[in-house]
């Protein structure tokens, strides 16, 4: 990522309605598919560590790594605990793990089916993949060039990555970021008709009014998932488990 991203990245991290209701839903799981205090979770492109300092600090095992030093300094001088640095192509330890979490990290990396199938070695027999990315090629913007992603997916395509791996199934899958796809939509199409790049993120678009109306609307989606999927959405969510 850009060096002025990443200063964004800090500063809304805790507050942005994105970040927020994303973690919600991950909390959410959590708890939908009793994952115990006892549970080693692993938060694989942790940033800065914040999502497994909230999850310290609700008692879980919790722990990650990034590939930027600069990320995990800043989230140690927060007082996260158990997160590293690592290589580029550094996976977690074989079998140590009984959820790990790649929360928009594997549009980051170009060899996607071999991310899943590392991520899959690091999961002891049973445990659980939770994947996050964004939806449809089509809705590239500058979120996307900032973040230096390689791709976008498509539900089918997912599943085709995670058929590489050949040791997971899917047990839960949707869309989701779904309420707010029309307006979403609109604003990735008006910067790219209007080629508006002086923007630094998509996160810059935000108010304190914008972020409660924003925060409240997605929310809402956590009551909708445990009814049934979304068929659509501005972003993506796999639950997979290891074959014992």
């Amino acid at each position: 990522m850009e060096k002025a991203f990443y200063k964004t990245y800090f500063e809304v991290e805790k507050r942005h309605w994105w970040f927020r209701v994303r973690r919600n839903i991950i909390f959410w799981l959590i708890q939908k598919y009793d994952i115990s205090k006892t549970a080693k979770i692993f938060d694989f492109g942790c940033g800065s560590g914040y999502l497994a300092g909230e999850l310290q600090k609700m008692g879980y095992n919790a722990s990650g790594s990034d590939t930027s030093r600069e990320a995990i300094e800043f989230g140690r001088q927060r007082g996260i605990k158990n997160i590293e640095a690592v290589q580029s192509d550094e996976m977690p330890q074989e079998g140590g793990f009984d959820v790990i979490l790649a929360l928009d990290v594997i549009e980051h990396i170009k060899d996607d089916t071999g991310a899943i199938k590392g991520l899959e070695k690091a999961l002891k027999p049973g445990g659980a993949l939770i994947i996050t990315v964004p939806a449809y090629q089509w809705m590239w913007g500058v979120q996307d060039e900032v973040a230096h992603h390689f791709r976008r997916y498509t539900m089918s395509g997912l599943a085709d990555a995670v058929k590489g791996s050949g040791g997971l199934r899917i047990v839960r899958k949707t869309y989701f970021n779904t309420l707010l796809f029309p307006p979403v939509v609109i604003v990735r199409a008006l910067s790219k008709w209007f080629n508006l790049k002086e923007r630094e993120s998509d996160f810059d678009i935000s108010s304190r009014f914008l972020n409660s109306l924003f925060y409240f609307i997605f929310n809402l989606e956590i009551y909708f998932l445990e009814l049934f999927s979304f068929p659509f959405g501005v972003s993506i969510l796999f639950v997979l488990k290891k074959n014992v």
